[in-house]
């Protein structure tokens, strides 16, 4: 009886040993974050008794314990005067800093404090007191840094800005933000592990050459977003050749791209990212779309080039094709993702097969193919494409078993079937096995095409099957995610 009377023998709090307080304190504090921000319930933590706060502020880097500058709140200045020199996060609303512009600043003056500065949806009268001291002074502690004002900022900013040195930067998002000598940063910023400038003006362009000696020093880059605004910059920028070396980006994961068929092909014949396994490319509407470099990149990563499935997708005014694994159960995971802005619906599949033709040789064969039609699409749009252009599109898969297409689709792709001789079936698609059609049982006269072009594979032994999809398995276009089925 004695060892059960043991076994419920009451341990109080303050009883725990320093490092089990400490794995409680950093679960609480970590589970009170909004949305990745600190809030200032931790502070409970300190005023619990003075053995706890002792132990909290001997351990803050452990804690990750900051001050929340965040308007309207009480006085920034009478904060930072009551507690210890904790780190500082920065959080500015535009519209919500009204009178207490000047007592918020006060956090900026401790820049050697500063670990995080949130600037969002700042307008024209408040950037000028906000961008100012990032502008004249340093921060070597900062780790975060956001800029997303309400407009664009035109104006490009100074080469001083955060004083020309981030050597503890891990996060940089720049967006509606114009600043051409962000690779003079980013030679500085060596920690950093996610770029994301974006919205990009013409007074911020930076020429893929100067963009790839910036990254060159950032060995420990994991996402990369770089993307322009329509028309810039302008297909008249004068071009320097790009470098014939590679910069190798070993820890690069994720790349997201928004701009000219130009920019990119400088860009990715310049670098290396073996690891890659997430690439988000999309083209402002060009004459020419080619990027020949592209094929090169992707094969040179590992991941992306082991993709057996495409998902190809017209909507109202933009085409993809959406390169991944199929049985992956993580969607975003190795997966190439190309967007093509085209408002011209007779030119949809001519881009298409223009813009996938130079990755899909180098890559593993495709298995699947999906192709599918945004429910934004007329269906009108679909019958304008040639069968020749559908052939043409179809030839780029020709390692495909097994071929899916929604009920919009399926007419004009059995009717380019149909149309082929007896003695060319096997030139297209020669390994297909099934073509799952969704709403088959609605569509007999697709399913009488597809037979026509079946029956003859039949008879040669290479037998075509004809059943219904029974579910919705795409990736819109207009979302740039998607969802199995």
């Amino acid at each position: 009886m004695g060892g059960v009377g043991q076994l419920h023998q009451q341990v109080t709090i303050g009883s725990l040993p320093d490092d089990v307080l400490l794995k409680i304190f950093k679960t609480f504090v970590d589970a009170t974050k909004i949305r990745g921000s600190p809030s200032e319930k931790w502070h409970t933590l300190v005023h619990v008794c003075r053995s706890w706060r002792y132990l909290a502020f001997t351990s803050p880097r452990h804690l990750n314990l900051q001050l929340l500058c965040k308007p309207p709140r009480r006085s920034v200045k009478e904060m930072l005067d009551i507690w210890p020199e904790l780190p500082i996060y920065i959080h500015a609303i535009g519209y919500l800093l009204g009178v207490e512009r000047d007592d918020f600043l006060s956090a900026f003056r401790l820049n050697h404090r500063v670990s995080t500065i949130r600037l969002d949806s700042i307008s024209g009268s408040e950037r000028e007191g906000l961008i100012a001291p990032l502008v004249q002074r340093p921060f070597p502690a900062l780790t975060h840094l956001w800029v997303q004002p309400r407009r664009l900022i035109r104006k490009p900013i100074s080469r001083s800005f955060l004083g020309g040195f981030a050597p503890c930067l891990q996060v940089l998002h720049l967006d509606s933000f114009s600043f051409p000598a962000l690779p003079s940063l980013l030679l500085s910023a060596t920690n950093l592990v996610c770029l994301s400038y974006t919205n990009i003006p013409s007074s911020g362009y930076i020429p893929p050459q100067a963009m790839v000696t910036g990254l060159s020093a950032l060995t420990r880059l994991r996402s990369l977003f770089l993307k322009f605004r329509p028309k810039s910059p302008a297909s008249s920028e004068i071009r320097i050749p790009p470098s014939h070396t590679r910069t190798l980006l070993p820890a690069l994961t994720d790349l997201h791209f928004l701009g000219v068929p130009e920019y990119m092909k400088d860009l990715v014949i310049q670098i290396d990212a073996p690891l890659l396994e997430s690439t988000n490319i999309t083209f402002f509407h060009q004459e020419v779309v080619e990027v020949p470099g592209l094929s090169k990149f992707v094969r040179r990563s590992d991941k992306l080039s082991s993709v057996d499935r495409a998902d190809v997708a017209f909507g109202s005014d933009r085409i993809s094709a959406v390169l991944s694994q199929e049985l992956q159960e993580i969607v975003d995971s190795k997966t190439l993702r190309l967007y093509l802005d085209c408002h011209e619906s007779d030119l949809r599949l001519s881009y298409l097969a223009q813009f996938c033709a130079p990755c899909l040789p180098t890559l593993s064969p495709f298995e699947y193919l999906y192709i599918c039609v945004s429910p934004c699409y007329r269906q009108e749009d679909v019958m304008y494409d040639l069968d020749r252009k559908w052939l043409d599109l179809l030839h780029l898969f020709n390692t495909v078993k097994k071929l899916y297409l929604s009920e919009f689709v399926a007419p004009r792709v059995a009717q380019a079937l149909r149309g082929l001789p007896a003695e060319r079936v096997m030139e297209v698609l020669p390994a297909l096995e099934t073509v799952s059609i969704l709403g088959l049982k609605h569509l007999e006269p697709v399913k009488e095409a597809i037979s026509e072009f079946a029956d003859p594979r039949r008879l040669s032994g290479h037998p075509v099957f004809i059943r219904d999809w029974g579910g919705v398995v795409h990736y819109w276009e207009s979302q740039g995610n998607g969802s199995r089925g």
